[in-house]
């Protein structure tokens, strides 16, 4: 077939841009009723990678934005206080 007549497709990052910020949403979230349900607001954060089964990469993707936007304070290196 020719070039012309080929359906037209996104580009592969995209959609594994997509997916990638729909699933870190997800997390995110997960993470967000984790940490409010946290007696005194505390989390530890190799809990919640466990217990969230993703690498502590992720969950520092997460926490770096939520204390980007003030929505929580780091206490120590793995521990974090929902503000």
């Amino acid at each position: 077939t020719s070039l012309n007549h080929r359906p037209l497709r996104p580009p592969p990052t995209t959609h594994s841009h997509t997916t990638f910020t729909q699933t870190l949403w997800l997390l995110a979230r997960k993470f967000t009723e984790m940490l409010q349900s946290s007696p005194d607001g505390l989390l530890d954060l190799n809990l919640a990678a466990e217990e969230l089964k993703i690498s502590k990469r992720r969950i520092y993707d997460i926490t770096n934005v939520l204390e980007g936007v003030r929505l929580l304070k780091k206490k120590s290196k793995n521990l974090v206080q929902w503000m």
